[in-house]
């Protein structure tokens, strides 16, 4: 390539890189509709149970298609869940009501993991662990026999085996089921009201519960992210 070319190649690359990790699978996203690909369909690729699936990023999904490692799990996530059932939520407020379920953002559906060839996955059951299996099966979110446990299996062991402390991966599967379990419940719950200045003008309210919901991101751990501090 040329020069111009490589520049304008590796522009788009990186701005659909982080299109594809920006956490929102946006309905308006002309980049999303183009490839086949965003935020929700590539964050498999980084969750302890689909590290072995969803490579396609940044361009299009049909390689993991033809190859065989498009996930086929469906949306198990139940952060997909809470954030599809909101969005209906405002729809049905807005009277917009579709006519059909669209393709969900992760591309597959759970009836496909026992119909799917389960190529290339076929040995990451018979390879894995007993622990690995074991915690396979305790371990959040649950994803439906087939062709998905497979992909689930080889990530979950994939991510033990990678750390470097002994046994360090185990660490990582259960604050991802703690994270998932947290989810949820709150799936569970209300509708929060929005957050409002008090009467006595706080018009920091709304910051604080925005570094909230950051910090629960972060497992907990406290952050001034935001530079907002618990005093105000």
């Amino acid at each position: 390539m040329t020069a111009r070319q490589s520049v304008w190649l590796f522009t788009g690359a990186t701005i659909k890189t982080v299109d594809d990790h920006c956490g929102y699978a946006l309905p308006f996203d002309p980049l999303q509709h183009i490839t086949s690909n965003n935020a929700g369909y590539h964050d498999v690729h980084h969750q302890s149970w689909g590290i072995k699936t969803n490579f396609s990023q940044p361009f299009f999904t049909f390689w993991d298609g033809f190859l065989g490692t498009k996930w086929v799990g469906g949306d198990v996530s139940a952060r997909y869940e809470r954030a599809r059932n909101l969005a209906q939520k405002k729809a049905d407020a807005d009277s917009v009501v579709p006519t059909s379920v669209s393709e969900p953002i992760t591309h597959s559906e759970p009836s496909q993991s026992v119909s799917a060839n389960p190529s290339p996955y076929e040995q990451d059951w018979q390879n894995a662990d007993p622990d690995v299996k074991n915690a396979h099966s305790k371990t959040l979110p649950h994803v439906p026999a087939g062709k998905a446990t497979q992909q689930a299996v080889g990530s979950r062991q994939q991510v033990v085996d990678d750390m470097a402390q002994p046994r360090g991966g185990f660490s990582v599967l259960k604050e991802e089921t703690a994270e998932e379990r947290e989810a949820q419940r709150s799936l569970r719950r209300s509708p929060r009201k929005k957050s409002m200045p008090s009467a006595s003008g706080n018009a920091f309210a709304p910051m604080k519960e925005i570094r909230d919901r950051v910090n629960t991101s972060l497992r907990g751990k406290g952050s001034a992210v935001l530079g907002v501090e618990s005093s105000r």
